[in-house]
């Protein structure tokens, strides 16, 4: 990712009013996950609507939007899938393709089966019933920090959830339509 990318990035997410000891925090997780190399585990389980079923998009090259969510707290109001299913549909119209994942924990697996059919969610999900994929990472348990965007070498480019920030949603389609 060149510089101009990252110093913008971390305009973003630095808040005026926030206190110089967050700024620090911030940039010290942002540092540590920039061009960490994510590893998908075997024991994700892929999904539809609850049923299993066969994606080799973990495996396939390229740049994809990762989002992990876990059962703590409101899954709909966390995962957004309007906010989603909007984005995924502009990214169709981009210059170079872009797979999105989504890494679900959920605690109770038929709660996420109503929520995903409620919201009509036909994409493919992956279940992560031991949270193999936080620990094998070493990834923060705070939600501002599962959503990022790698390159297809699973390396991590940006970080920050771009469903409701404009801007940040810019910068993941500046970084990939500006791959080779």
């Amino acid at each position: 990712m060149n510089i101009r990318l990252f110093c913008t990035f971390i305009g973003i997410i630095w808040l005026p009013s926030a206190c110089n000891s967050n700024k620090k925090k911030i940039t010290e997780i942002l540092s540590q996950m920039m061009n960490k190399e994510i590893v998908f585990p075997n024991a994700l389980q892929a999904k539809i609507l609850g049923r299993d079923t066969i994606v080799d998009v973990l495996k396939k090259p390229g740049y994809k939007i990762v989002t992990y969510a876990d059962s703590s707290g409101c899954t709909d109001c966390r995962l957004n899938f309007y906010g989603w299913r909007l984005k995924m549909d502009e990214a169709k119209a981009w210059n170079k393709s872009v797979d999105f994942v989504f890494i679900l924990q959920p605690k109770e697996k038929s709660e996420l089966v109503s929520l995903l059919k409620f919201n009509e969610w036909g994409i493919a999900v992956f279940y992560d019933k031991n949270t193999d994929f936080i620990r094998q990472n070493a990834l923060s348990s705070d939600p501002l920090y599962q959503t990022f965007l790698i390159n297809s070498e699973n390396k991590i480019v940006l970080v920050g959830n771009p469903v409701s920030n404009t801007t940040l949603w810019n910068l993941y389609k500046e970084a990939i339509e500006s791959q080779p």
